[in-house]
């Protein structure tokens, strides 16, 4: 036969699940007994109450590092007058049209910047390009140490620049020599190109840029920055053990019960012992524990009184509901701090 104390019938009635309630259900596993079977089984109990109990505290933890929102970065690049510019606006550049203040009906300057973007532009070249396919070999050369790829220079010819825009196309002729275009490697997207041919690149940082930089430029002065965006984020490795802790719960509260419906004379009666009827079980335990005058008595010292009675809780063979017991414990005896910690809980 098992005494209960007067402090873990309350905890697991009225304050299941409390961190108060941990320190309870531990001092009461750590509580020394005879070595028998009963007193295994009942420390195996107050474990399982334990475990179970401080799961129920911790789930809203572990839900909440299963699940999270973190910040999100986003890659810059740090143009000449020190200004961040986000990378999805670096531009490569096509060409590069070093005397187009001879464009000036178009409204253009020299050292015209054409980008990868910059689509009527880029096909305006192109066929201005093509006039000279035939007298490219005579002046147009590859650029072996850059900027750039080739370039198309000094050809004695007239020759037309025509720009189609949604106004319609618009034709600027020009006298000899040709205009001096210098043509760069077109840049696949996302990736740097090999150090062999860095120099036949170049990059802008706006549309209709006035700065080129090349790729060495980007290595040094690109960072990451956080953004103004949150990701959301879920970690399976926590799924996977939150489930495992679901299923020992689950098992652990499934042996209980059945322990429970096999073993207590209570359950099986119909009797079971909720909230109002622990209420009214508790305090009359306790009236008959310290006698009429509990009813006039302070918190602080009801917990006082039956700290000293040595008194516990149990369920007679013959009644179906909890009353007092005497533990035999003597009301003033002292303890030590090992026997107040293997003692057992008491108020």
């Amino acid at each position: 036969m098992h005494f209960t104390s007067y402090k873990l019938y309350a905890a697991m009635a009225f304050e299941t699940t409390t961190m108060g309630t941990l320190g309870v259900l531990a001092k009461e596993f750590l509580a020394f007994g005879e070595k028998t079977w009963g007193r295994l089984f009942r420390r195996l109990a107050i474990l399982s109450m334990l475990l179970s109990t401080f799961y129920v505290l911790a789930f809203p933890t572990l839900m909440a590092a299963m699940t999270g929102y973190i910040t999100t970065y986003e890659p810059y690049v740090q143009s000449y007058d020190y200004n961040l510019i986000e990378w999805y606006k670096v531009r490569c550049v096509r060409y590069i049209v070093h005397d187009a203040g001879r464009l000036s009906e178009l409204g253009y300057s020299d050292g015209l910047i054409i980008t990868e973007y910059d689509f009527d532009l880029k096909d305006a070249v192109d066929l201005y390009m093509q006039q000279f396919d035939n007298r490219t070999g005579e002046v147009s050369r590859l650029l072996e140490n850059g900027p750039g790829l080739s370039e198309l220079s000094n050809i004695s010819m007239y020759s037309e620049f025509v720009v189609n825009s949604t106004s319609g196309p618009t034709t600027v002729r020009l006298d000899a020599p040709s205009l001096n275009i210098t043509t760069f490697q077109q840049h696949w997207r996302f990736k740097l190109p090999p150090p062999s041919t860095r120099n036949q690149f170049a990059f802008a940082l706006e549309d209709l840029p006035t700065d080129i930089y090349n790729t060495s430029y980007l290595l040094e002065h690109g960072l990451c920055k956080p953004s103004e965006t949150y990701q959301w984020g879920f970690s399976y490795i926590f799924l996977f053990m939150v489930s495992i802790f679901n299923f020992l719960w689950a098992c652990i509260m499934a042996g209980m019960w059945l322990d429970t419906r096999r073993g207590s004379r209570m359950y099986r009666s119909g009797r079971r012992p909720g909230l109002l009827r622990s209420i009214l079980d508790y305090s009359a335990a306790i009236r008959q524990e310290l006698g009429p005058e509990a009813e006039y008595l302070g918190e602080a010292e009801l917990r006082k009184r039956l700290r000293r009675s040595g008194g516990a809780l149990m369920v007679p063979s013959d009644e179906l509901r909890i009353s007092r017991v005497d533990t035999g414990e003597g009301k003033l005896r002292e303890r030590s701090w090992r026997r107040k910690l293997t003692g057992g809980s008491t108020f």
